[in-house]
C-alpha cells in the first residue's frame, strides 16, 4: 500500500513538474520533449521497481536485434517450462512513453507475471519522436512483428496467435497498427503495407490508450488544463509540428478506421485518468457500432485511486482483477484461434 501511494505521488508531482514548465522561456519542441521525456522516465523508474516486486522467475532473452539499421531489439519472457510447452500464443507489448520517452524494459515485472501464466511476451524498442516522427514508429513495429513471425519457431511462438498489446502511447500504435492490418484502404492511404496477416493477431490488449488524436488535444478536462502545454508538445512531436492540422490528426487515428475486420479488443483504464472517458470510452462506442467484440475493464464505481497505467500497480485489487481478465481473453481467443484451425 505504501508502495502504490509512493508510486502515485510520484506520477502527481511529474503533472506538476510538466506543468510549471509550460510557464518557461523553454518553447522549442525539441529541448521540451527531452525536458518531458526525463519527467516521464524518472516517474516510470519509480514505477519499474514496484513492478519488479514479487514478480516470478522466468526465461528472459534480452536485446534480440530485430533491425539492424537503425539497430534495435526486443526482449522475449517464456514460462520455465517453454521448450515442453511447445509454441504458444504469444503478446507482443509496445510500451508507452508518450512517443517520446520509455523503455522495452519499463514493466518487465508485468512481462515476467504474464510469461507464468503459460504466455510469450515479446517487449519491442523503437525510436522516439521528435528525431523520428510518424510513420516511422510504426513501420519499425512492422518489422519488429516480421521479424517474430519469421523466427516464431526458434522462439516456440505461436504466429498464428499474437497479441497485440499497449499501455499509453504503446496502446496508440498497437491500436494504429491493427488498423492497418484490417483496413486495406487505410493502408494504401497511409503508405503502409503490413508484413503480417490479420489473421495472426487474435486480438489487442490495450491500456490508458489515445486512439483519437484531434480529441487528445481538445478534450483534457479543465482540472488537467495545467498540463495541456505537455500534451500539445507530445502531439507536436510525434507528428511532426502538425497538431493544428485537424484533418492530418484524424487521418491517423485508429478510431476514424475500424471495420468489421478489426481483431477483438480488451480495453481498460483508471478511474482517475482522464483519458478513460476522453479516449477510452469514446473508442469502445466506436468498436461496438462496427460489432467488434470489446472486453470493457473501467472502475468509475471504485474507490481505489486507479491514476494512468493504474493496471501494473499490482498491489490495487482493480489491477489484479484486471490482470486475471487480460489472461481470460487471451485463454478465450487462443481456444477459438485452435478450434477454428480443425
Amino acid at each position: 500500500m505504501i508502495g502504490q501511494t509512493v508510486y502515485s505521488k510520484s506520477f502527481s508531482l511529474s503533472l506538476c513538474f510538466i506543468a510549471a514548465l509550460s510557464s518557461s522561456a523553454c518553447q522549442n519542441i525539441q529541448s521540451n520533449s527531452k525536458v518531458i521525456a526525463s519527467v516521464f522516465n524518472a516517474s516510470t523508474n519509480v514505477q519499474k521497481k514496484f513492478i519488479d516486486r514479487h514478480a516470478p522467475e522466468v526465461l528472459v532473452q534480452t536485446n534480440i536485434v530485430y533491425l539492424q539499421n537503425p539497430a534495435l531489439h526486443l526482449d522475449i519472457y517464456q514460462p520455465h517450462d517453454i521448450a515442453a510447452l511447445g509454441i504458444r500464443p504469444t503478446v507482443v507489448w509496445i510500451h508507452g512513453g508518450g512517443w517520446i520517452s520509455g523503455s522495452k524494459e519499463h514493466a518487465r515485472g508485468y512481462f515476467k507475471r504474464l510469461a507464468d501464466q503459460g504466455y510469450n511476451v515479446v517487449s519491442v524498442e523503437y525510436q522516439f519522436a521528435p528525431q523520428m516522427i510518424y510513420p516511422e514508429q510504426l513501420l519499425q513495429i512492422n518489422q519488429a512483428l516480421k521479424f517474430i513471425s519469421e523466427h516464431a519457431k526458434i522462439y516456440h511462438i505461436d504466429a498464428r496467435r499474437m497479441y497485440l498489446a499497449g499501455d499509453s502511447a504503446g496502446a496508440n500504435l498497437a491500436s494504429h497498427y491493427a488498423a492497418l492490418i484490417s483496413n486495406p484502404d487505410f493502408s494504401r492511404q497511409s503508405a503502409i503495407t503490413p508484413f503480417i496477416q490479420r489473421e495472426q493477431i487474435k486480438g489487442l490488449i490495450l491500456h490508458c490508450g489515445i486512439y483519437d488524436l484531434n480529441a487528445f488535444i481538445n478534450t483534457a478536462p479543465d482540472k488537467v488544463k495545467l498540463i495541456e502545454w505537455g500534451i500539445v508538445n507530445l502531439v507536436q512531436a510525434y507528428t511532426g509540428n502538425k497538431k493544428d492540422d485537424a484533418d492530418f490528426l484524424k487521418s491517423i487515428s485508429p478510431i476514424q478506421y475500424l471495420t468489421v475486420n478489426y481483431p477483438p479488443v480488451f480495453i481498460s483504464g483508471g478511474n482517475k485518468d482522464f483519458l478513460t472517458q476522453t479516449q477510452s470510452v469514446p473508442f469502445v462506442n466506436a468498436l461496438l457500432r462496427q460489432k467488434i467484440p470489446v472486453t470493457e475493464v473501467f472502475y468509475p464505481e471504485s474507490k481505489e485511486f486507479l491514476v494512468h497505467e493504474y493496471q501494473f500497480m499490482m498491489g490495487k485489487k482493480a489491477s489484479q482483477q484486471t490482470f486475471q481478465q487480460t489472461i481470460q481473453f487471451i485463454q478465450k481467443y487462443s481456444a477459438s484461434a485452435l478450434l477454428s484451425n480443425f
